[in-house]
């Protein structure tokens, strides 16, 4: 009996598996998301910060926050942290462990940088790599460095770079919001998994299965279909949050969100588990029907915005666009970088072209909290959904 022919019944409390699980199926589809993309991405962010008068750029990031490193390498940190070294008609270096080589001959298979190296002092080694370039350099941009790395470890980086570079997170962010219609492909594929382990967990459920069950159902169905991650966050009985392990295996109503990673882009959907109602999507088709470039989100929210949960999603579940005043964390377990998400008072960026936002319902139903999800593009008519 193969993987997907085993019943979905899987053990309940898998949270205690996920270091295992959690990069366990990672590999590159040439076919989908080819290396190219990201070469196109760096000289991308080399050329806008060589407008700045900057001589390259190096990309910060670690195990727990991967999604730069993996939008410019493809290249998600194991253990520790990693760093991307650039600069524009130098051959790129992308340093991938502290104290060997043994992941290397992997990383090549999915990386489209050649020169792996490691170091355990990764300050002095980015040093290093730019004083080997063929001309003189004086200022790097850098990205992460305040936000994805130990404090003894920036404080290394700092120590070896002294007053020598710039932040350019604000590139960075930028390009990572407007998606090209490779990247809309795979978020399309994520979506389409989680769509299929909601609806794993509501079949378990529907057959006899405790709430808790059901949930590692749809774990377990998101990463036998080829997700690399997958977070399971429930809505309490007093609209907070608890994660799987956290959740009662009992017969009672539930609502949650499945956020899972494929090819480092996230998807997500709503799992209601026992509800006697109808997904609740008309608050959604409201806020989707005034959404259009140029619109401030919070013009698109409208009154009922302390309701709602918005933020881009790409190759973070919660990441720009956008980022108001005000900031709260979307309810993904594990986005425990602070994302900006946009509720009531916190959304005042314009929309874009080619924008992809994941919408999030905080409802109530008769039965208890209730959750809605929709992923969107925004395009020159409007919103549109995900398949």
């Amino acid at each position: 009996m193969t993987t997907t022919d085993a019943p979905v019944a899987a053990p309940a409390d898998l949270a205690l598996m996920e270091p295992v699980l959690r990069r366990g199926r990672s590999f590159l589809d040439r076919a989908m998301m080819p290396g190219d993309e990201n070469e196109l991405r760096l000289n991308a962010l080399l050329a806008a910060a060589a407008e700045r008068g900057l001589d390259g750029v190096v990309i910060f990031g670690a195990a727990h926050l991967p999604e730069n490193l993996g939008y410019y390498a493809n290249y998600t940190p194991t253990t520790f942290h990693g760093a991307l070294v650039a600069r524009t008609g130098e051959q790129p270096v992308l340093f991938a462990g502290k104290g060997g080589a043994r992941d290397h001959p992997y990383i090549r298979t999915v990386s489209w940088v050649g020169d792996l190296r490691y170091a355990a002092a990764i300050g002095p080694a980015v040093v290093e790599v730019a004083d080997s370039w063929s001309s003189p350099w004086k200022r790097l941009g850098v990205a992460g460095l305040d936000t994805t790395l130990p404090h003894h470890v920036r404080d290394d980086i700092v120590a070896a770079l002294g007053d020598r570079y710039e932040p350019v997170d604000d590139i960075v962010s930028a390009h990572r919001r407007a998606k090209s219609a490779r990247e809309i492909a795979v978020l399309t594929t994520a979506h389409d998994i989680a769509q299929r382990a909601a609806e794993a967990a509501v079949d378990a459920y529907d057959r006899g299965a405790g709430r808790r069950t059901a949930l590692a159902a749809a774990d377990f169905t998101a990463r036998a279909g080829d997700a690399h991650d997958c977070r399971i966050t429930a809505r309490t009985e007093t609209g907070g949050t608890a994660s799987l392990s956290e959740v009662r295996d009992d017969r009672g109503p539930l609502a949650a969100v499945v956020a899972v990673e494929y090819l480092g882009y996230w998807g997500m959907a709503a799992i209601r588990l026992g509800r006697a109602t109808a997904p609740a999507d008309a608050p959604i088709d409201a806020v989707v029907a005034r959404m259009r470039p140029g619109v401030t989100l919070s013009d698109a929210l409208g009154a009922d915005a302390g309701d709602f949960l918005v933020n881009g999603i790409g190759c973070a579940p919660a990441e720009a666009p956008p980022a108001g005043p005000g900031q709260a964390t979307a309810p993904i377990a594990g986005a425990d970088q602070a994302a900006p998400s946009a509720g009531a008072g916190q959304a005042d960026a314009a929309l874009r072209r080619h924008d992809v936002l994941a919408i999030v319902h905080l409802g109530s139903a008769p039965d208890g909290p209730d959750v809605g999800v929709r992923t969107v593009v925004i395009d020159e008519a409007g919103a549109r959904s995900l398949r």
